[in-house]
């Protein structure tokens, strides 16, 4: 697959054959999937921001090979959270919204920098109260935000030991301060206040191809070794 964008990135996710969600605020639809078996999930979103097509097409990726695979862990995959923002190729919602600072964490702050406005109030926008929902139905183990373009495995929560373990497999560098504060955001709000293991995976600047390979180890790592999903680094009892 190559390098996407706008509509045509948008139109691949819907060929996945996901289920719809729900929709945005313009009446796109949310695309997204459980795989695996019965069991508590694991969350993995992307397109939060919607300029940041890499995440949407890693997580495209990422469900071919979920699809293909005889046995994946429980987990629950939204290739594209802000599917207006993809289409016009602007970060935040067709509202003007910072998607990732509109969640009910307790930082969450109506005074905020130009480009970052979290909306009227947490869970403002119908894009993360389709997220919250499927969080408090779902019940879900942590969960893994693709962003870019930082380049690195930051994390919220008892994710430590996690994110080390996927800095390791695909050389990026763990942090667990971004550098700048988060009010509002999702790793905030369920690292921070649930006590959840919450990885962002902050990709590289620029198109998915030169790091493709380095994205998939990523995420392949962050399912692997995620709390509570058997990996390579505790193997079953013989």
């Amino acid at each position: 697959m190559g390098d996407l964008s706008g509509p045509s990135l948008l139109e691949a996710v819907e060929a996945l054959g996901l289920s719809e969600l729900g929709r945005s605020a313009l009446g796109r639809p949310i695309w997204g999937r459980r795989f695996g078996g019965p069991g508590v999930p694991l969350l993995i979103i992307g397109g939060i921001h919607g300029d940041e097509p890499s995440s949407v097409e890693a997580l495209l990726d990422l469900a071919v090979r979920l699809a293909a695979s005889g046995d994946p862990p429980p987990l629950f995959l939204i290739p594209v959270a802000n599917p207006d923002g993809i289409a016009r190729g602007a970060k935040n919602s067709a509202r003007d919204v910072d998607l990732n600072r509109n969640f009910p964490a307790r930082s969450f702050a109506a005074a905020h920098a130009p480009g970052y406005f979290p909306g009227p109030a947490p869970l403002s926008e119908p894009e993360t109260r389709l997220v919250a929902e499927l969080v408090d139905r779902e019940g879900v183990r942590g969960a893994v935000a693709v962003h870019a373009p930082l380049a690195c495995i930051n994390y919220d929560g008892p994710a430590a030991a996690w994110a080390g373990a996927v800095a390791a497999a695909c050389g990026w560098p763990a942090r667990g301060d971004i550098g700048y504060p988060t009010p509002g955001s999702f790793g905030s709000w369920l690292g921070l206040d649930r006590g959840l293991p919450i990885l962002t995976i902050e990709l590289p600047p620029g198109p998915l191809e030169p790091f493709r390979q380095s994205a998939a180890d990523a995420l392949d790592a962050a399912v692997a070794h995620a709390p509570g999903a058997a990996s390579v680094a505790d193997p079953p009892d013989k």
